[in-house]
């Protein structure tokens, strides 16, 4: 394996590990194996770094959760096909997915990406059931983040260790249950 993804798996584990602010480039670098200086050929800063790593986690999940949808029928499919792709992604990487996880409230303010994130991708998909009237009207913003907390909010209490090591797919039924009860709740 190249140093460059050396590198990116290193600051991943040290990232989710010690968090962005606590990790150092030199932490970094020996967790990777490699001199700080290959990792500074790679990325200007630990924040460079960092910010790649989420928009690359960030941008797969946004764009799997819009092609999922677009391929279901019906709000109740839509639904269970959002909540397959986040545990799609979890599931592939968890480290990447956890990493993605515990720094959204850093990156999002700064990466809105014309429509393309997540929560975007979804309030899309419940404003366009509420005009097919799938859904009755609402507030799609926030129904949205309702939604999507509730599969956030199971993720990370895996990331905590609270639901043991099942795979976050091992609870998308009950997931998928939840998210069309908030849809449909009024």
């Amino acid at each position: 394996m190249s140093a460059k993804p050396r590198i990116e798996r290193a600051a991943l584990e040290v990232f989710v590990r010690q968090g962005v602010d606590a990790a150092t480039t030199r932490a970094i670098a020996a967790e990777a194996g490699v001199s700080e200086g290959a990792l500074y050929r790679h990325y200007r800063s630990k924040d460079e770094l960092a910010a790649s790593l989420f928009m690359t986690v960030h941008r797969r999940l946004s764009s799997l959760i819009e092609d999922s949808a677009a391929e279901a029928v019906g709000i109740r499919d839509k639904a269970a096909a959002i909540v397959r792709a986040y545990c799609q992604v979890a599931d592939e990487d968890w480290l990447t997915f956890a990493f993605h996880l515990t720094q959204i409230h850093r990156f999002i303010p700064l990466y809105q990406e014309d429509g393309r994130d997540p929560v975007t991708v979804t309030e899309n998909v419940i404003k366009q059931a509420m005009i097919n009237a799938e859904l009755p009207p609402a507030d799609p913003r926030l129904l949205a983040a309702m939604a999507i907390g509730v599969i956030t909010q199971t993720a990370q209490n895996k990331a905590y260790g609270r639901l043991g090591d099942d795979s976050l797919s091992a609870h998308a039924p009950l997931m998928t249950a939840a998210v069309q009860a908030v849809l449909f709740a009024r």
